[in-house]
């Protein structure tokens, strides 16, 4: 089935260092070329954004501001823009610190370090509104690796395909689009694919295969 296109995704930059945050936009530019992308040096400017009507879907965001530090600035985008995915671009390949993040209601979690495709394939997903965890933080946090999928979990071809996506932190409207199905038709599947893990939501899914390296 056809679907309609995606509306053009609003994205807000937010970090204090100009070449990292033009690195940043140039390369949500690039990965996602029909969003609007906006940016902020501080907490502050980002408030005067939001001030003027402004109403990003997704916000890329540095803890580390001239006028905020640490989860305290993620809260504060938390509360300002609730509905928001709020992802953390970090110079800090820390395990604790993105379990916080996402504790906190963060989406993604994107180190600095790392290859540019990778950083490129992080910011494609977040543009979009998927979920995106570094497998590599479990790996090199030495967390230990579990079963790809229980034994008892049985999945069929189709809901396959769409866990395929859903491991790269792809939206419902994605995976539609990408499968040539509804979107409802997905919401079902996704559900089934949940309940078959035990897995309370989406990121509890990539989580579990990321900790066993199956993705």
């Amino acid at each position: 089935m056809s679907q309609a296109p995606l509306p053009p995704p609003v994205v807000l930059v937010v970090d204090d260092h100009a070449l990292v945050r033009e690195g940043v936009v140039s390369v949500l530019r690039r990965a996602a070329p029909h969003a609007t992308v906006h940016q902020a040096g501080s907490l502050q400017e980002a408030r005067a954004c939001l001030d003027t009507g402004l109403m990003p879907a997704t916000v890329v965001l540095d803890l580390s501001l001239p006028d905020s530090q640490g989860l305290a600035t993620l809260q504060t985008l938390r509360q300002w823009l609730p509905q928001a995915h709020v992802a953390i671009v970090s110079a800090h390949n820390d395990l604790d610190l993105a379990m916080a993040c996402l504790r906190e209601g963060a989406s993604a979690f994107v180190p600095k370090q790392g290859s540019l495709a990778a950083f490129e394939h992080a910011l494609t997903v977040i543009a979009a509104g998927g979920l995106y965890f570094p497998r590599e933080l479990f790996l090199s946090a030495g967390v230990a690796a579990g079963p790809a999928t229980p034994p008892q979990v049985t999945l069929t071809p189709r809901q396959q395909q769409v866990l395929g996506h859903l491991l790269t932190g792809a939206t419902n409207p994605m995976i539609a689009e990408a499968l040539g199905i509804s979107a409802e038709t997905v919401k079902l599947h996704v559900s089934a694919i949940l309940q078959a893990h035990g897995a309370a939501n989406r990121m509890q899914l990539v989580l579990m295969h990321a900790r066993s390296g199956s993705h």
